[in-house]
Parts: structure tokens; sequence; C-alpha cells
């Protein structure tokens, strides 16, 4: 556990100098209007609606960053398709964080939940006009597992995670 310690640390120092130059090498590339985001997210989870109207998928920008005998992954949910704000709700032993985000008035009727993706440790659930992003890490198999950061940025879920042999 010593080593997913010192590797957590190696890591959290240089995933935000990767992360940090891959979206400035991105914002170069694009235009600059101030409205769009610095590139579309690069992994979707489809959601399967119950009923109401309900976005059809789910962005995600999930960077990881390996090391030898595990990896550092950084995930940021793209809520700002159906809302203005994120609060960080829950988490229980470093291995589950759920954040909720109230719909806007267009997908407020929305009942739904991402499934049978092949990441099943992101859910994201639409009821009672809000949508709940989660990560849970209990059902990822490995020895060790561990989120590491868990916030809000630019109204979004942001979560750092880690595992490792």
């Amino acid at each position: 556990m010593k080593s997913l310690v010192n590797l957590i640390a190696f890591g959290t120092i240089l995933c935000p100098l990767v992360v940090g130059g891959t979206i400035a090498s991105t914002a170069q590339a694009q235009p600059q209007s101030g409205t769009e985001p610095i590139s579309a997210p690069h992994v979707t989870l489809n959601v399967q609606r119950s009923s109401g109207k309900c976005p059809q998928r789910i962005g995600l920008w999930w960077f990881v960053l390996p090391y030898e005998g595990g990896a550092e992954h950084t995930v940021v949910a793209d809520t700002r398709e159906f809302a203005d704000t994120t609060k960080l709700v829950s988490s229980n032993n470093k291995q589950f964080v759920e954040f909720v985000s109230p719909l806007r008035s267009n997908y407020a009727s929305c009942v739904g939940r991402t499934s049978g993706q092949e990441h099943t440790f992101y859910n994201v659930e639409f009821k009672d006009k809000k949508a709940y992003f989660r990560v849970d890490l209990r059902k990822i198999d490995a020895p060790a597992r561990l989120i590491t950061y868990k916030n809000v940025v630019a109204s979004r879920p942001y979560v750092r995670w880690a595992i490792a042999d």
C-alpha cells in the first residue's frame, strides 16, 4: 500500500501537467468563442430512457496516466447539456463518490440511466428532476483502488482515482 501512496503522489504531480498540456494544445487548435468547450468529451455513456425527455448520451473527459503496476485516472462528466449546477453529495471509504445536478426544465421529466456500459464504475441516473453521477470503484476487481480527489470544477463533476496491483 505504501507503493500505491508513493505512486499516487508522483501521479498527482504529473497528471495536472499532462492534462494541462493536453488542454493547452487543444485550446490553441480551436477557435476561441468563449462558449465552446476546449474539446468535446471523448467517451460517451448511452442513456437508457424509461420515461420523459432525456439526453441520448453523457460525455466524459477521461484521462489515464499509467505507471508500473497501475494507473491514475481523471474523469470529468459533461453535465452542462442538461444541468447548470452540480454538488458533491456523497462519498465513502475513498471508493465511492456521488454528485447531483438539478435538471434544466427541458429534461426535468427524464427518468433513465446509463446501462450496459463497458465501464460500469461510471453511472448516471436520472430521477426526481435530478441527475446523479457516480464513480464506484467497488465494481473494479483490483487489489488497491482509491479516489484521490473529488470536486466540482466549472459546474461539472471532477474525480481523480488510482488503481494498483
